[in-house]
């Protein structure tokens, strides 16, 4: 996926905010990795490229919300730093991941993927209110947490710099969750609104998922147990 054809725009520029000092996990596996090539067995490779459109469409799709919405509050105010800290950490997940994709072969079903992941993310993002995309989105990340801690340990084992990358994204989107629920409260969801949209979405979410669920397979990801796991902690 070129630049060209990514799957949503990057966002205009977004208000500097002042960080704490230390460097982030991911710019730090960037820097141990990024001299070195990736290795994977052919079907490994093969399988990660038809996945990457579904990692890297949502990781774009977010990037763009949290920059406009952080762009409509008050400068430097709470909300608004925690929402480009937000979309601070998606564009270096996009990065990351784009950097991958990079090493792998080009795949029949990536366009295929690509198209599905840009409709299923544009859907989400005809949200009516604050409330209901921020809903969306909390409930979304917590599904992906769960989809990238399975695929820390996939038959790519566990120090793999990719199944690195994914404990590395995994744990930032746990943050993330946090972050999109207090925002979506402070725009007046309620909990029982977010339980509710969080089993639809988990739903919708796993039918775009399984549109691939032979390459999840290759790769050791049992998608239906993880479903399951999923709809019981809804419930």
């Amino acid at each position: 996926m070129s630049p060209s054809s990514r799957c949503f725009p990057l966002p205009a520029d977004s208000p500097i905010i002042a960080v704490s000092q230390g460097e982030h996990d991911i710019n730090r596996w960037f820097r141990q990795f990024a001299p070195t090539r990736l290795s994977f067995t052919d079907e490994q490779a093969l399988s990660l490229a038809q996945l990457m459109p579904l990692l890297l469409c949502g990781e774009q799709s977010a990037q763009l919300v949290f920059s406009q919405h952080a762009q409509l509050l008050p400068a430097n105010s709470q909300s608004q730093r925690a929402l480009l800290l937000v979309e601070r950490d998606e564009s270096r997940h996009d990065q990351a991941l784009e950097w991958v994709l990079q090493q792998l072969p080009a795949s029949s079903q990536q366009h295929r993927s690509q198209r599905l992941s840009q409709r299923f993310y544009a859907r989400l993002g005809r949200s009516q209110t604050t409330a209901e995309q921020f809903i969306n989105i909390a409930a979304l990340d917590a599904c992906v947490t769960q989809v990238m801690r399975a695929m820390s340990v996939s038959t790519l084992g566990r120090n793999h710099p990719f199944s690195q990358l994914c404990q590395l994204i995994m744990r930032d989107e746990a943050k993330h969750v946090y972050v999109s629920r207090q925002y979506a409260a402070e725009n007046g969801a309620s909990f029982a609104q977010m339980h509710q949209r969080a089993v639809t979405i988990s739903n919708s979410l796993f039918e775009l998922l399984s549109s691939q669920h032979r390459a999840f397979e290759h790769l050791g990801v049992d998608l239906d147990n993880l479903e399951r796991k999923l709809v019981s902690k809804w419930q």
